[in-house]
């Protein structure tokens, strides 16, 4: 039985009681690190030997609050002796400086004790994981919409982030990742879904609930909440399931929570 575990679902906004991004998937006895916001090692060293054991990493995008924990993954796992190689899927404008970013904090690739395989996500492009797990990136417009409206923003630099589907046999998730906008899922929910774990950051929920409207959607977590519906939890969740009552579950996950689908 598929499980996630919601190591941390805060959102950008640092909160006394909400980790930022991450989480792991447990599907046919792999387990995908998705996203890997601090503090994502002690959670993990939290639950036995899965430093050592995790099969990848999934990263939606750049933003720190989605791979700031990364280096600290790695040098645990270093640090515990990990052999396992390790796969890292993200973006490909994101690996060169990744990669910097490691050595200018005293790591070595060659050091850590185990291989470290870097790979980008292509859109729209199926990765097979083995075991008949895929996971295939959609992008979308997040950071265009988050980034270059900045001061001192490059407009040429490349910003992917994508959304992540990811499938075995017929178990079906999706995990938003940041969005631009709700709609961004539709093309996503042509198919039925198992779980769907949003993000409401950028949008309105009464946005996503009408794109949810006619989805074959069992169960939807709502994670990286704004201060507003943070604030209020339980009103979201009520206002969800008021507007979504075709589907099974509508569940707001606490840091630390494991659900089974």
């Amino acid at each position: 039985m598929p499980s996630i575990s919601f190591l941390g679902t805060g959102s950008g906004i640092p909160s006394a009681d909400r980790y930022f991004t991450s989480m792991l998937l447990l599907v046919d006895g792999k387990h995908l690190l998705i996203e890997a916001g601090e503090p994502c090692v002690h959670l993990l060293r939290d639950r036995g030997n899965l430093i050592q054991s995790i099969d990848a990493v999934l990263i939606t995008h750049g933003h720190v609050d989605h791979i700031g924990g990364l280096p600290a993954l790695l040098q645990g796992a270093m640090l515990l002796g990990r052999s396992k190689a390790l796969t890292v899927y993200l973006p490909e404008e994101m690996i060169s400086p990744v990669r910097a970013w490691i050595h200018a904090l005293y790591l070595t690739e060659e050091g850590l004790g185990f291989p470290l395989d870097w790979q980008s996500w292509k859109d729209h492009e199926a990765v097979d994981l083995g075991e008949g797990i895929s996971v295939t990136p959609h992008s979308n417009n997040h950071l265009i919409s988050c980034y270059r409206t900045l001061p001192g923003a490059d407009a040429s630099r490349h910003c992917h982030a994508y959304s992540l589907v990811i499938t075995s046999g017929e178990f079906r998730a999706i995990f938003s990742g940041d969005l631009s906008a709700a709609s961004d899922l539709s093309p996503l929910l042509t198919l039925p879904v198992n779980v769907l774990v949003s993000e409401l950051s950028h949008f309105e929920a009464k946005e996503l609930a009408a794109v949810l409207e006619g989805a074959d959607l069992h169960a939807l977590c709502l994670v990286h909440l704004s201060g507003e519906y943070a604030d209020d939890r339980s009103q979201l969740q009520e206002l969800m399931e008021e507007l979504l009552p075709h589907v099974g579950d509508v569940m707001i996950p606490e840091d630390g929570e494991v659900l089974d689908f």
